[in-house]
C-alpha cells in the first residue's frame, strides 16, 4: 500500500510540471511580437473610428436629401441653427480659454517682454514661458574685491568706529595669524 501512495506521488509531480511549462510557453511572447499585435490593433481602431464617422456623415446627408424631398425646409433650418449655436459657444469658449491662458502666460513675464512675446501663437509663448521660469537670469552680483576693513571706507574710519573690531583683526594672535618662533638651542 505504500508503493502505491507513492506512486501517485509521482504521477501528480510529473502531471504538474508540463502543466507550469505550458503556462510558461502561452505566456512567454517576443516582444516583436506583441508590438506589431498592438500596431495592428491600433490600426484596426483607426479605421473602425473612420468608418463610423463616414458612416454618420452618410446618415445625416441622407436624412437631409430626406427631408428635402419632403419639403421640411425649416426643420432643416432649425436643426442647422442648432448645431451653429452649439458650434458657436464652443468656439467662444475656446477663444475665452485662449485669451485667458495667453494672459496669465505674459503676466508671468516682465511688463518690458510682455510687448514683444505678445504676437507668438499661444504654443511658443507657453514654451517660451516655460524657458524663462526654469532657467531666469542669474542675479547680478558684486565682482569687485573685497577688503580688508569690513566695509569702511579707509582704516582710520574702521579704528575710529570700530576699535575693538580693528584690534582684534590685526592682532596677529586673534586674527589667526599666529607666528610661532622656536629658539636655537645649541
Amino acid at each position: 500500500m505504500e508503493n502505491e501512495t507513492v506512486q501517485e506521488v509521482q504521477d501528480v509531480k510529473e502531471d504538474t510540471t508540463p502543466a507550469s511549462e505550458e503556462k510558461q510557453i502561452v505566456n512567454s511572447v517576443p516582444y516583436a511580437r506583441f508590438n506589431e499585435l498592438v500596431a495592428e490593433k491600433n490600426e484596426l481602431k483607426s479605421q473602425l473610428d473612420s468608418i463610423n464617422r463616414k458612416m454618420k456623415e452618410d446618415s445625416e446627408a441622407t436624412k437631409l436629401k430626406q427631408m428635402e424631398e419632403k419639403g421640411e425646409y425649416e426643420k432643416i433650418m432649425s436643426d442647422m441653427t442648432q448645431k451653429l449655436e452649439v458650434a458657436e459657444k464652443k468656439a467662444t469658449a475656446f477663444d475665452n480659454y485662449q485669451a485667458s491662458r495667453r494672459d496669465s502666460l505674459l503676466s508671468k513675464l516682465p511688463e518690458d517682454d510682455r510687448e514683444i512675446y505678445n504676437g507668438l501663437s499661444l504654443d511658443k509663448l507657453e514654451v517660451h514661458v516655460d524657458k524663462v521660469i526654469t532657467n531666469p537670469k542669474p542675479k547680478q552680483v558684486d565682482n569687485s574685491i573685497p577688503g580688508t576693513k569690513m566695509g569702511y571706507s579707509s582704516m582710520e574710519e574702521w579704528a575710529t568706529t570700530d576699535p575693538d573690531g580693528y584690534q582684534k583683526a590685526n592682532n596677529p594672535q586673534t586674527s589667526g595669524n599666529i607666528k610661532i618662533a622656536y629658539r636655537n638651542e645649541g
